[in-house]
């Protein structure tokens, strides 16, 4: 029976030596996937924003409503919401700056609201991606994602665009 007691004790502790072992090497694994995964969100959020008052110089100097419609309508086609329901899309050509940055007088801003019902809502992370590629530059101020009880979603935006509205000779 001692003999019976040493080998179950002798085993007992030798598990929880070769656990307590690969336990540590498991840990080790996690910090250098965790440093990988840290670095590669380090590199792919490199983004390059500049300041509003940089790039006045290459804004459109005039403002054209229905380019705006067009090119939106033409990324909520090309990001597969083609089918969206409820679809609303206004424009005020009035509105007042988004940023807390004073501008010129001449910098007029475009606050575009925008609404739709869709059926998969990751699909709104290829139209901003979209949005953002176009030649047009859009500032996405509000975004609001609301789940309905038929694994939908409602989407509302509030983007803005702005022209350097000035006379060119």
């Amino acid at each position: 029976i001692i003999m019976i007691f040493v080998v179950v004790v002798g085993s007992y502790y030798a598990m929880i030596q070769i656990q307590d072992k690969r336990l540590n090497e498991l840990q080790q694994q996690e910090i250098v996937l965790q440093d990988q995964i840290d670095d590669l969100l380090e590199t792919s959020l490199l983004t390059t924003y500049h300041e509003v008052g940089r790039i006045i110089q290459f804004l459109p100097n005039t403002y054209n409503q229905l380019g705006i419609i067009n090119e939106i309508n033409f990324v909520k086609n090309l990001s597969g919401l083609s089918l969206a329901s409820n679809y609303s899309l206004s424009l005020d050509d009035e509105a007042t700056s988004p940023f807390e940055q004073n501008l010129p007088t001449s910098v007029k801003f475009v606050r575009i609201s925008l609404a739709m019902t869709i059926d998969d809502p990751a699909l709104i992370l290829d139209f901003i991606d979209n949005l953002l590629d176009q030649d047009q530059m859009y500032y996405i101020d509000t975004l609001s994602v609301s789940y309905t009880n038929d694994s939908r979603a409602t989407i509302q935006m509030t983007i803005y665009t702005f022209y350097n509205d000035v006379e060119l000779s």
